[in-house]
């Protein structure tokens, strides 16, 4: 009697984990509500730049055939193509590929969910934060669609890793590890570098452990199968060209050696942003609610969170059981550190806790909730066998919970407040439309600021002339 119970409950329980998996398609819809309500398909900041170099010749070979390319992302050529073919270059149908990445990485951490039984507390975490709206930069900017598909390409290669890790791998699922990272180069930018350095880390770390389900012999090969494309990119990057509006270059080492209080609140304000998007915590100084120095110590204390998820990681032998989490957390610790050496250069920190960074930071976030899920989920299970001391305590599973709950609200905090701010952003693409119907009427400088970039108006004027010329967004015929 009592094991037809545990059955009916585990079967129950297995039911509403499938149910999960309807998550990542309300989580979808929701953020494509958030586009629709929030923006208008018209063009401005990075598309002014795209528009002056590959259009309306979006297959040129002069574009095409340059030392650049993977830094231009080679995928977007034939989407550009289709796009501009079918859609007349529609902003919204970029929009709506990023939703495509975004839907496959939260699709496939709801995979490893359900495969990891974590609690409903956790899951309910994780979804908040992947379609809370601290993205809401690049959701609406279409021309970032690359970087969320790039995430959803980056998350099912550690699930294959995962599989492969745990003894469950499928068919060509050691294959797909060596396939991948070259994939990656068409999608993924200079996000590849945080990846790659990811997977070789952990990597480094099976042979360490000595892992007995994947071969010592194969992971200096898997090592090199992930370096060899990051070091294409790398040589790719060394021959582009960047615009930077700075007056004086400093490098990397005058930075961090003269300039101490810059970089270390830079860090601790990429951190705080984890819990409350920037707009929140400029919203907060603005009125008067915080002081920088309580966005330092946020930060300084998600440091803490992922220092000791770390220890909880290691000491309470969860690294045995699944390397998900640990993948996740080299990913977002790796990207705060290239974020910083990015922007560096601008010296103003608050660029750390930018919109557009969220979607980098977001792998770490992920690592320390799930993490932190599982402690609880094994205090739970302990708890359930009185025989069994429980190797969890109190203040552990409590420090958890804590956790969760504060990036839950966080999470809920800045969508509530970015939904506020949707009507606002959708009334300021409009008067977009307007400007650019009537763009003859406007100074230079004013055409810089409506549309969001500052590398000359007559590449702006430029740009609304080449599409007017072929019918193509707002000017479609």
């Amino acid at each position: 009697m009592v094991t037809k119970k545990k059955q009916d409950k585990m079967q129950m329980e297995n039911r509403i984990r499938d149910l999960w998996m309807l998550c990542p398609i309300l989580g979808t819809v929701f953020l494509l509500f958030y586009i629709k309500t929030a923006s208008e398909d018209i063009v401005y900041s990075d598309y002014i730049r795209l528009i002056n170099s590959y259009l309306p010749e979006t297959l040129s070979k002069d574009s095409f055939f340059v030392t650049d390319i993977l830094t231009r992302i080679p995928i977007t050529y034939p989407v550009r193509w289709i796009n501009v073919q079918f859609f007349r270059y529609s902003v919204d149908f970029d929009r709506v590929l990023g939703l495509l990445g975004i839907f496959i990485m939260m699709l496939i951490l709801c995979l490893y969910a359900k495969r990891e039984r974590l609690g409903y507390l956790s899951m309910a975490a994780l979804m908040l934060a992947g379609f809370s709206l601290n993205k809401w930069e690049l959701l609406i900017n279409g021309s970032g669609y690359p970087h969320f598909i790039s995430y959803g390409l980056f998350f099912y290669n550690y699930l294959v890793l995962e599989r492969v890790f745990t003894g469950t791998k499928e068919p060509r699922d050691e294959v797909k590890l060596f396939v991948l990272p070259y994939i990656a180069l068409l999608v993924a930018g200079p996000y590849i570098v945080q990846y790659c350095l990811s997977l070789m880390g952990a990597f480094l770390f099976i042979g360490l452990i000595k892992n007995r389900n994947v071969s010592v012999k194969r992971i200096p090969v898997y090592v090199l199968s992930s370096a060899i494309p990051m070091i294409l990119f790398l040589i790719s990057n060394s021959t582009a060209e960047y615009e930077h509006n700075v007056t004086e270059q400093l490098s990397l080492m005058q930075v961090l050696t003269g300039e101490t209080g810059f970089t270390v609140h830079f860090i601790l304000n990429g951190f705080a942003s984890e819990v409350l998007c920037g707009d929140t915590w400029e919203a907060m100084l603005n009125s008067g609610k915080v002081s920088y120095g309580v966005i330092y110590i946020t930060g300084a204390l998600v440091l803490f969170c992922y220092a000791y998820a770390l220890i909880l990681y290691f000491m309470k032998k969860i690294y045995k059981k699944t390397l998900f989490p640990l993948l996740l957390i080299m990913s977002g610790m790796v990207s705060h550190l290239l974020v910083f050496c990015s922007r560096y250069l601008y010296l103003v920190e608050t660029y750390a806790w930018q919109s557009r960074y969220s979607l980098q930071y977001l792998p770490g976030a992920f690592g320390i909730l799930i993490i932190y899920g599982i402690v609880i989920g094994r205090f739970c299970e302990e708890r359930k066998n009185v025989k069994q001391k429980s190797r969890f305590s109190s203040v552990s599973v409590c420090t958890a919970v804590t956790v969760i709950c504060v990036f839950m609200a966080g999470s809920f905090i800045t969508t509530k407040g970015e939904l506020q701010n949707a009507p606002y952003r959708k009334i300021y693409f409009q008067s977009m439309m307007d400007t650019a119907f009537h763009i003859d009427d406007y100074t230079d400088d004013e055409l810089n600021r409506i549309f969001e970039y500052n590398h000359g108006a007559g590449k702006v004027r430029a740009a609304f002339s080449v599409l007017k010329e072929n019918g193509l967004n707002i000017y479609r015929r």
